[in-house]
């Protein structure tokens, strides 16, 4: 049986399974841990923490401790939906660039590696609910009005280029993204059907 996910809107009422994955050890973030600062954030101000998450606008800070300014983007909690007690399972998210206009372009800055990111709790790991979350997150980039979207993962990520692959991804290119190590990694387009 396929894995079954439901992408939700972060909100306070979730906040509680968020930040028990937090206080376990996972992070949102594959390329730095950021648990620490968001747990941090929503000891402070829980409300402020989801605004800003779900926010446009602000600053983020890079692996190198630089600031940019935030791009548009939507992050979505996943929720395993075949289960009976439909845990948290993980965090996506999808950003990118826009014309003055407000159309999205495919285009992004040399700082995002993708549009869309992903990270699943390592319990849940292996059963398919990345595969279903990133299907479900590519009708939200066909809903903003992106035709195909750029994704990565590390070369030695195999389950990650499985995920991509199952969704349809092409392999594009092996690259190195200074910012973020020496590395390397996959690129990976995915042509979203309209």
């Amino acid at each position: 049986m396929a894995a079954r996910v439901t992408l939700r809107v972060p909100d306070r009422l979730l906040l509680g399974a968020y930040e028990t994955a937090l206080c376990g050890g996972w992070s949102p973030n594959t390329t730095r841990d950021v648990a620490p600062e968001q747990l941090a954030a929503i000891a402070a101000e829980p409300d402020a923490f989801i605004a800003d998450l779900l926010g446009r606008g602000g600053r983020i800070r890079l692996n190198d401790g630089s600031e940019v300014d935030k791009i548009p983007g939507r992050t979505r909690w996943i929720f395993a939906q075949d289960r009976s007690d439909e845990p948290f399972v993980g965090s996506i998210n999808l950003r990118w660039l826009e014309e003055p206009e407000g159309r999205p372009v495919e285009a992004l800055p040399p700082h995002v590696l993708g549009h869309v990111g992903y990270s699943i709790l390592p319990a849940f790991s292996g059963n398919g609910y990345a595969t279903a979350a990133l299907a479900a997150m590519l009708d939200e980039a066909r809903e903003i009005g992106l035709s195909r979207i750029v994704i990565t993962c590390d070369v030695e990520n195999h389950a990650s280029r499985r995920i991509i692959e199952r969704n349809g991804g092409r392999f594009v290119e092996s690259f190195s993204a200074p910012l973020y190590g020496s590395e390397p990694r996959l690129r990976f387009t995915i042509e979203i059907a309209p």
